[in-house]
């Protein structure tokens, strides 16, 4: 079984999507890896599959996620993401059933989320609505991230009875599992009001890429980190099941 990395509240994620890739984004792990050790703060890095192997080498104290996987198991499959590939090559977790991401089905997200256990691999799954949430939440995930996909990429971050009805349904079902609420953040006040209504993370990706400075950005969203984890408190992810 891989070891695992420890996870700790409020978590800083960075989402690269296909907005950075190669030597740009090695310098944003870098420094990802920098803010983990020197704020004892956990941060979340989702990256390009072909990159995981380096950054994963560059940054041992971030929790890299593969943004992307098959419900796949080793053998004949031609071009699939196997989850113990994945593991291999330095991943700490994987997201799943992103908006942005190839749709998958609801028998593919049970299968996915099952193999990706097996191979040690955090599970951070997508959800849109209250909804799918509780759906989600049965499925026993390490974390589940609330993000309306209306909202994703355009600066508007979700209303406050979004924020406290998904975190709500979530606790309410296993309140160990994490909540993270996405979606339209694009500074560290967005961070700390989310944080303030149930959030347990938060970051961006359009927000923090598509930025004139990226790693200016990055440290505006870590002092809502910061400022949250000082009002709020923090709590240790247990995944027993992964």
């Amino acid at each position: 079984m891989k070891h695992k990395k420890q996870i700790k509240t409020p978590t800083l994620g960075v989402n690269a999507k296909a907005y950075m890739w190669g030597e740009e984004l090695l310098t944003i792990a870098k420094y990802c890896e920098k803010i983990a050790v020197d704020h004892d703060v956990t941060v979340t890095l989702n990256v390009p599959i072909v990159d995981i192997y380096r950054i994963a080498q560059a940054a041992p104290h971030v929790i890299i996620n593969a943004q992307f996987m098959d419900p796949i198991e080793p053998g004949g499959t031609m071009g699939g993401v196997l989850a113990e590939a994945l593991a291999q090559a330095g991943a700490d977790g994987v997201i799943l059933n992103h908006a942005s991401a190839k749709p998958i089905t609801l028998s593919q997200l049970i299968k996915s989320i099952e193999l990706a256990k097996k191979a040690g691999l955090y599970t951070f799954v997508c959800a849109d609505s209250v909804e799918e949430a509780l759906i989600i939440a049965s499925l026993h995930p390490t974390g589940i991230i609330c993000e309306q996909s209306k909202l994703i990429g355009t600066g508007i971050v979700a209303s406050e009875d979004y924020l406290l009805a998904t975190t709500k349904a979530i606790k309410d079902y296993d309140a160990n599992i994490m909540v993270l609420q996405g979606a339209g953040i694009k500074n560290g006040e967005d961070i700390y009001h989310n944080i303030k209504y149930g959030s347990e993370s938060g970051g961006g990706a359009s927000g923090i890429f598509c930025s004139d400075d990226p790693l200016a950005k990055i440290d505006d969203f870590l002092a809502g980190i910061l400022k949250a984890r000082k009002d709020f408190g923090s709590r240790i992810v247990q995944d027993d099941e992964a």
